[in-house]
């Protein structure tokens, strides 16, 4: 398989890089053949794109500036790097602050750390079920948003 570099040395620029992986992004369609606005994208093709890996904080806050600047956020995650589309964040809903107003009203009583113990308790609890939820068995479902070239 084709990639960037053959050997361990980058022939591209960061700029370069980044301009790939967005077009590697733009063109990956759903089903209907629209471009997706969320995607990921393994480490493995990562590499072939641009003939690096993200190491250093240094590299990952100027390829996530190129890659805002091209219209795309990034996130790593254990097994790929998630991209999605800047644009598509004006459609999401807004979360406000009143889901909250418990908690802001206990913490302004003096009772922050009761309010942090009993949020990461029920966060905890949200990451168990949710798990339970969808079937989570620790096997990885097919997921065709991924961009794989291999």
């Amino acid at each position: 398989m084709d990639t960037v570099s053959a050997t361990a040395t980058p022939n591209v620029s960061q700029g370069d890089a980044a301009a790939l992986v967005a077009l590697a992004l733009q063109r990956t369609k759903n089903k209907a053949g629209e471009p997706r606005t969320r995607v990921r994208m393994s480490y493995k093709t990562f590499r072939r794109l641009t003939g690096r890996r993200i190491g250093g904080a240094k590299f990952v806050r100027e390829f996530t500036a190129e890659m805002v600047n091209l219209g795309w956020l990034m996130v790593r995650m254990p097994s790929a790097y998630g991209f999605v589309r800047a644009a598509s964040l004006d459609k999401w809903p807004l979360t406000k602050s009143n889901v909250v107003a418990k908690e802001l009203k206990l913490i302004g009583e003096g009772l922050l750390s009761e309010v942090l113990d009993n949020a990461r308790r029920e966060l905890g609890e949200a990451t168990d079920a949710s798990g339970a939820r969808n079937g989570s068995t620790g096997n990885k479902k097919k997921d065709s948003s991924r961009i794989d070239t291999h």
